[in-house]
C-alpha cells in the first residue's frame, strides 16, 4: 500500500513536472499574432537606448497569419512574413515613406539593414518574452516592442 501510494505521488510529480509550462515562448509564427508598439532601440555593447524624441507618435505592426501591417505615424507599411525558430522573415516590404519621421526613419532602416543579398528578404532573429517582442536587426541591436 504504501508503495502504491509512493509511486502515485512519484507519477503525479513527474507529470505535472512536465507539463509545467514557464512563459519563454518558442517564438514562432503563432507568438507574433497580433499589434505591437515599438517602444525602443536598445545597443547592448554600448547600453545605449533610443526612444521616440520627436514625439511622432507610435510605430505599430500587425501579425496576422502570414501577413502584417503598421504604420509610423506618418506613413504605412506590409507585406508577408515566416516565423520559425526565432527568425523572422519579411518576405516582402513595401511602404509609403513619404516625409518620414526620424524615429520612422530609423525603423526603416533598421530593417533595411538585414536584407540578404542571396533571397531578397530580411532576416532578423527574435524572442518574445512575456509582452515583449524584441528583434535584432545587427549583432547587439535590438528594437523593442510591447504588446498591445
Amino acid at each position: 500500500m504504501i508503495n502504491l501510494l509512493k509511486m502515485s505521488t512519484l507519477l503525479l510529480l513527474f507529470s505535472s513536472l512536465i507539463s509545467c509550462n514557464n512563459d519563454t515562448s518558442v517564438n514562432g509564427q503563432d507568438d507574433l499574432l497580433g499589434t505591437w508598439e515599438l517602444v525602443q532601440f536598445q545597443d547592448e555593447t554600448t547600453t545605449t537606448i533610443m526612444t521616440d524624441l520627436d514625439n511622432s507618435g507610435p510605430i505599430v505592426i500587425t501579425f496576422s497569419n502570414k501577413e502584417f501591417e503598421g504604420n509610423t505615424g506618418r506613413n504605412i507599411f506590409f507585406g508577408g512574413y515566416i516565423a520559425e525558430s526565432k527568425v523572422l522573415i519579411f518576405l516582402d516590404f513595401f511602404t509609403s515613406e513619404v516625409n518620414e519621421s526620424e524615429w520612422g526613419r530609423k525603423l526603416y532602416d533598421a530593417i533595411g539593414s538585414t536584407k540578404s543579398s542571396n533571397d531578397n528578404n530580411y532576416h532578423m532573429s527574435f524572442i518574445i518574452e512575456g509582452n515583449t517582442l524584441k528583434m535584432e536587426y545587427e549583432p547587439t541591436r535590438f528594437m523593442h516592442f510591447e504588446k498591445r
